[in-house]
């Protein structure tokens, strides 16, 4: 009678470069006959009797499943690079055993999944394990704005990082964490409220491809860009002459209407083909001297350059463009309706009003079109396909490197595979000391450095200031660096070299907490708080 193996169990996730210790069962009838062969990438085979892996060849061989489960386990090495472990479990057909019946699971890409796939057609079934290099998460801070545009008070922070080195599959309990935030020497910092898990961020980073229009969509429908008048008469051609830098005037893609131009046609500037003319999309006949105008199309959906991927991406993440010019647009599905309203006569011949709503035009969120996706050792690493926004964007997208921010474990789980804890985070300012330069006994104090002070927030406190009362505030000196007075509202009597310790704002600040790594399976990556959202900078 023929014995069937019903499944094979073995933790299949990734391998941290310390190695492991993986049981096995061999599930099936009892008295199933079965062989099981371990090959790493270099062609070594795991021998089970001394748990280390050889060039000689070694399986375990012929042994036979009891009471319908046989248990064994296999140590993976230390290594000092990626490893590929290749299992191969043999049905013994010459002792009557086969596996169960085959059941395959494919990836995006078509491939096998042979991992997922259950039973086998022969009387051989593999599965493969890998092993990485540990992992290094980057605990950091970061202000969007500054750091992608150079614009906002956070510009010339300097952050000291924390990082925390982990095997890749593996968990690690509560980690404390210090990162250390500096504004430039003219800012200084004020907390506007505690951090939280949600403002724990990461960003995936998405070259733009084109606008894509959505049927119903008017991608004319904002502003124009600019005017200008042309310098000389076209006839009947699709090159056009204007009195100033056409680079300042307009791009690519955009609009071009005027005198001469039918309002019913779309042309649009092809190519910026000299310092003042441009190449328009079909031949046009304008008058010298003609006032044309621009207006670049917005577009809900963007396709991406063929260099990058979607596939870390998820509804909601917010988009930071190279330019500056987006400030609040996420990711999200796109949907026009017409809604209108119906009478129902009913037979007590009372009148109902019904509203109805006739979806015209959707879009997805994050759209693959049937592209199949790039798989690299099971895991998906690139797929191509559409971004739709909650809102139009213009058409200087096009081209643009953009940073798309998730929030929070979902997005951080979504971009680098990994579940995050945090517990006990908070935000502490290191308050800023400073010395009186000489005697004082009035509203303005001389000091040797005036770091770290927002005028109408900082408060001083020292000898010579009633501590029985609030800490004055200071009401001018702050917002740069160095010697120079302060104003108070009171006049203290302060001696030379007295020091002064400044309340409610500093040029540091610290955050700390404790955080966890749950099943940890991506390369090295790094973690930000974004200060924009629980400090100020002035």
């Amino acid at each position: 009678m023929t014995k069937i193996i019903q499944d094979f169990n073995i933790d299949l996730s990734s391998i941290a470069a310390a190695g492991a210790v993986r049981d096995f069962q061999v599930v099936g009838d009892s008295g199933a006959i079965f062989s099981l062969e371990v090959k790493n990438e270099d062609g070594y085979y795991y021998n089970f009797t001394t748990k280390t892996f050889a060039a000689t060849h070694k399986r375990l061989k012929n042994r036979k499943v009891n009471n319908g489960v046989y248990n064994g386990s296999i140590t993976f090495p230390t290594v000092g690079d990626p490893d590929q472990y290749d299992i191969f479990l043999f049905a013994e057909s010459m002792h009557g055993t086969t596996h169960t019946d085959y059941s395959e699971v494919r990836f995006g890409d078509g491939s096998i999944d042979i991992n997922s796939s259950v039973g086998s057609n022969s009387n051989l079934l593999k599965k493969v394990i890998y092993q990485y290099d540990d992992v290094t998460v980057t605990l950091s801070a970061i202000s969007p704005s500054a750091s992608h545009h150079s614009t906002g008070n956070f510009v010339s922070m300097v952050v000291a990082t924390d990082s925390i080195v982990i095997g890749r599959g593996n968990t690690i309990g509560k980690t404390a964490f210090s990162i250390g935030v500096t504004a430039a020497a003219t800012k200084a910092l004020q907390i506007t409220r505690q951090p939280t898990i949600n403002d724990l961020t990461a960003y995936a980073s998405v070259t733009m491809g084109d606008g894509v229009l959505i049927h119903g969509e008017d991608i004319w429908s904002e502003a124009r860009r600019s005017s200008d008048t042309t310098n000389g008469a076209v006839s009947g051609g699709e090159t056009v002459t204007m009195d100033t830098a056409v680079a300042t005037k307009m791009k690519v893609g955009d609009r071009v209407e005027g005198t001469g131009i039918p309002t019913t046609s779309v042309v649009t500037v092809t190519n910026l083909s000299g310092t003042y003319t441009f190449d328009t999309s079909e031949v046009v006949t304008i008058g010298d001297g003609v006032t044309l105008e621009f207006t670049p199309p917005y577009y809900y959906r963007w396709g991406i350059n063929s260099s990058s991927s979607i596939h870390k991406l998820t509804p909601g993440m917010t988009l930071v463009d190279s330019d500056a010019t987006i400030t609040s647009s996420t990711i999200g599905p796109y949907q026009d309706t017409t809604t209108y309203t119906t009478e129902i006569y009913n037979e007590d011949g009372s009148i109902e009003e019904v509203t109805n709503t006739v979806v015209n035009a959707s879009a997805l969120a994050l759209d693959p079109l049937g592209y199949k996706p790039t798989i690299t050792n099971g895991v998906v690493t690139k797929q191509l396909g559409y971004i739709t926004f909650n809102d139009k964007i213009i058409n200087d997208l096009k081209t643009q490197a953009c940073f798309f921010y998730g929030y929070g474990p979902t997005a951080i789980k979504s971009i680098h595979d990994t579940t995050i804890k945090l517990t006990d985070l908070k935000v502490e300012l290191t308050a800023p000391t400073t010395t009186v330069t000489s005697d004082s006994s009035d509203t303005t104090i001389p000091v040797a450095d005036r770091e770290g002070v927002i005028n109408n927030i900082s408060t001083i406190s020292g000898i010579g200031i009633d501590a029985s009362v609030a800490n004055p505030v200071i009401t001018s000196g702050g917002g740069t660096d160095g010697a120079g007075d302060w104003t108070i509202g009171v006049s203290p009597v302060l001696a030379q070299n007295t020091v002064l310790t400044v309340g409610n704002t500093s040029r540091v600040a610290t955050i700390t907490g404790n955080i966890e790594f749950v099943n940890v399976d991506d390369a090295s990556f790094s973690l930000y708080f974004n200060v924009e959202r629980f400090l100020s900078a002035t």
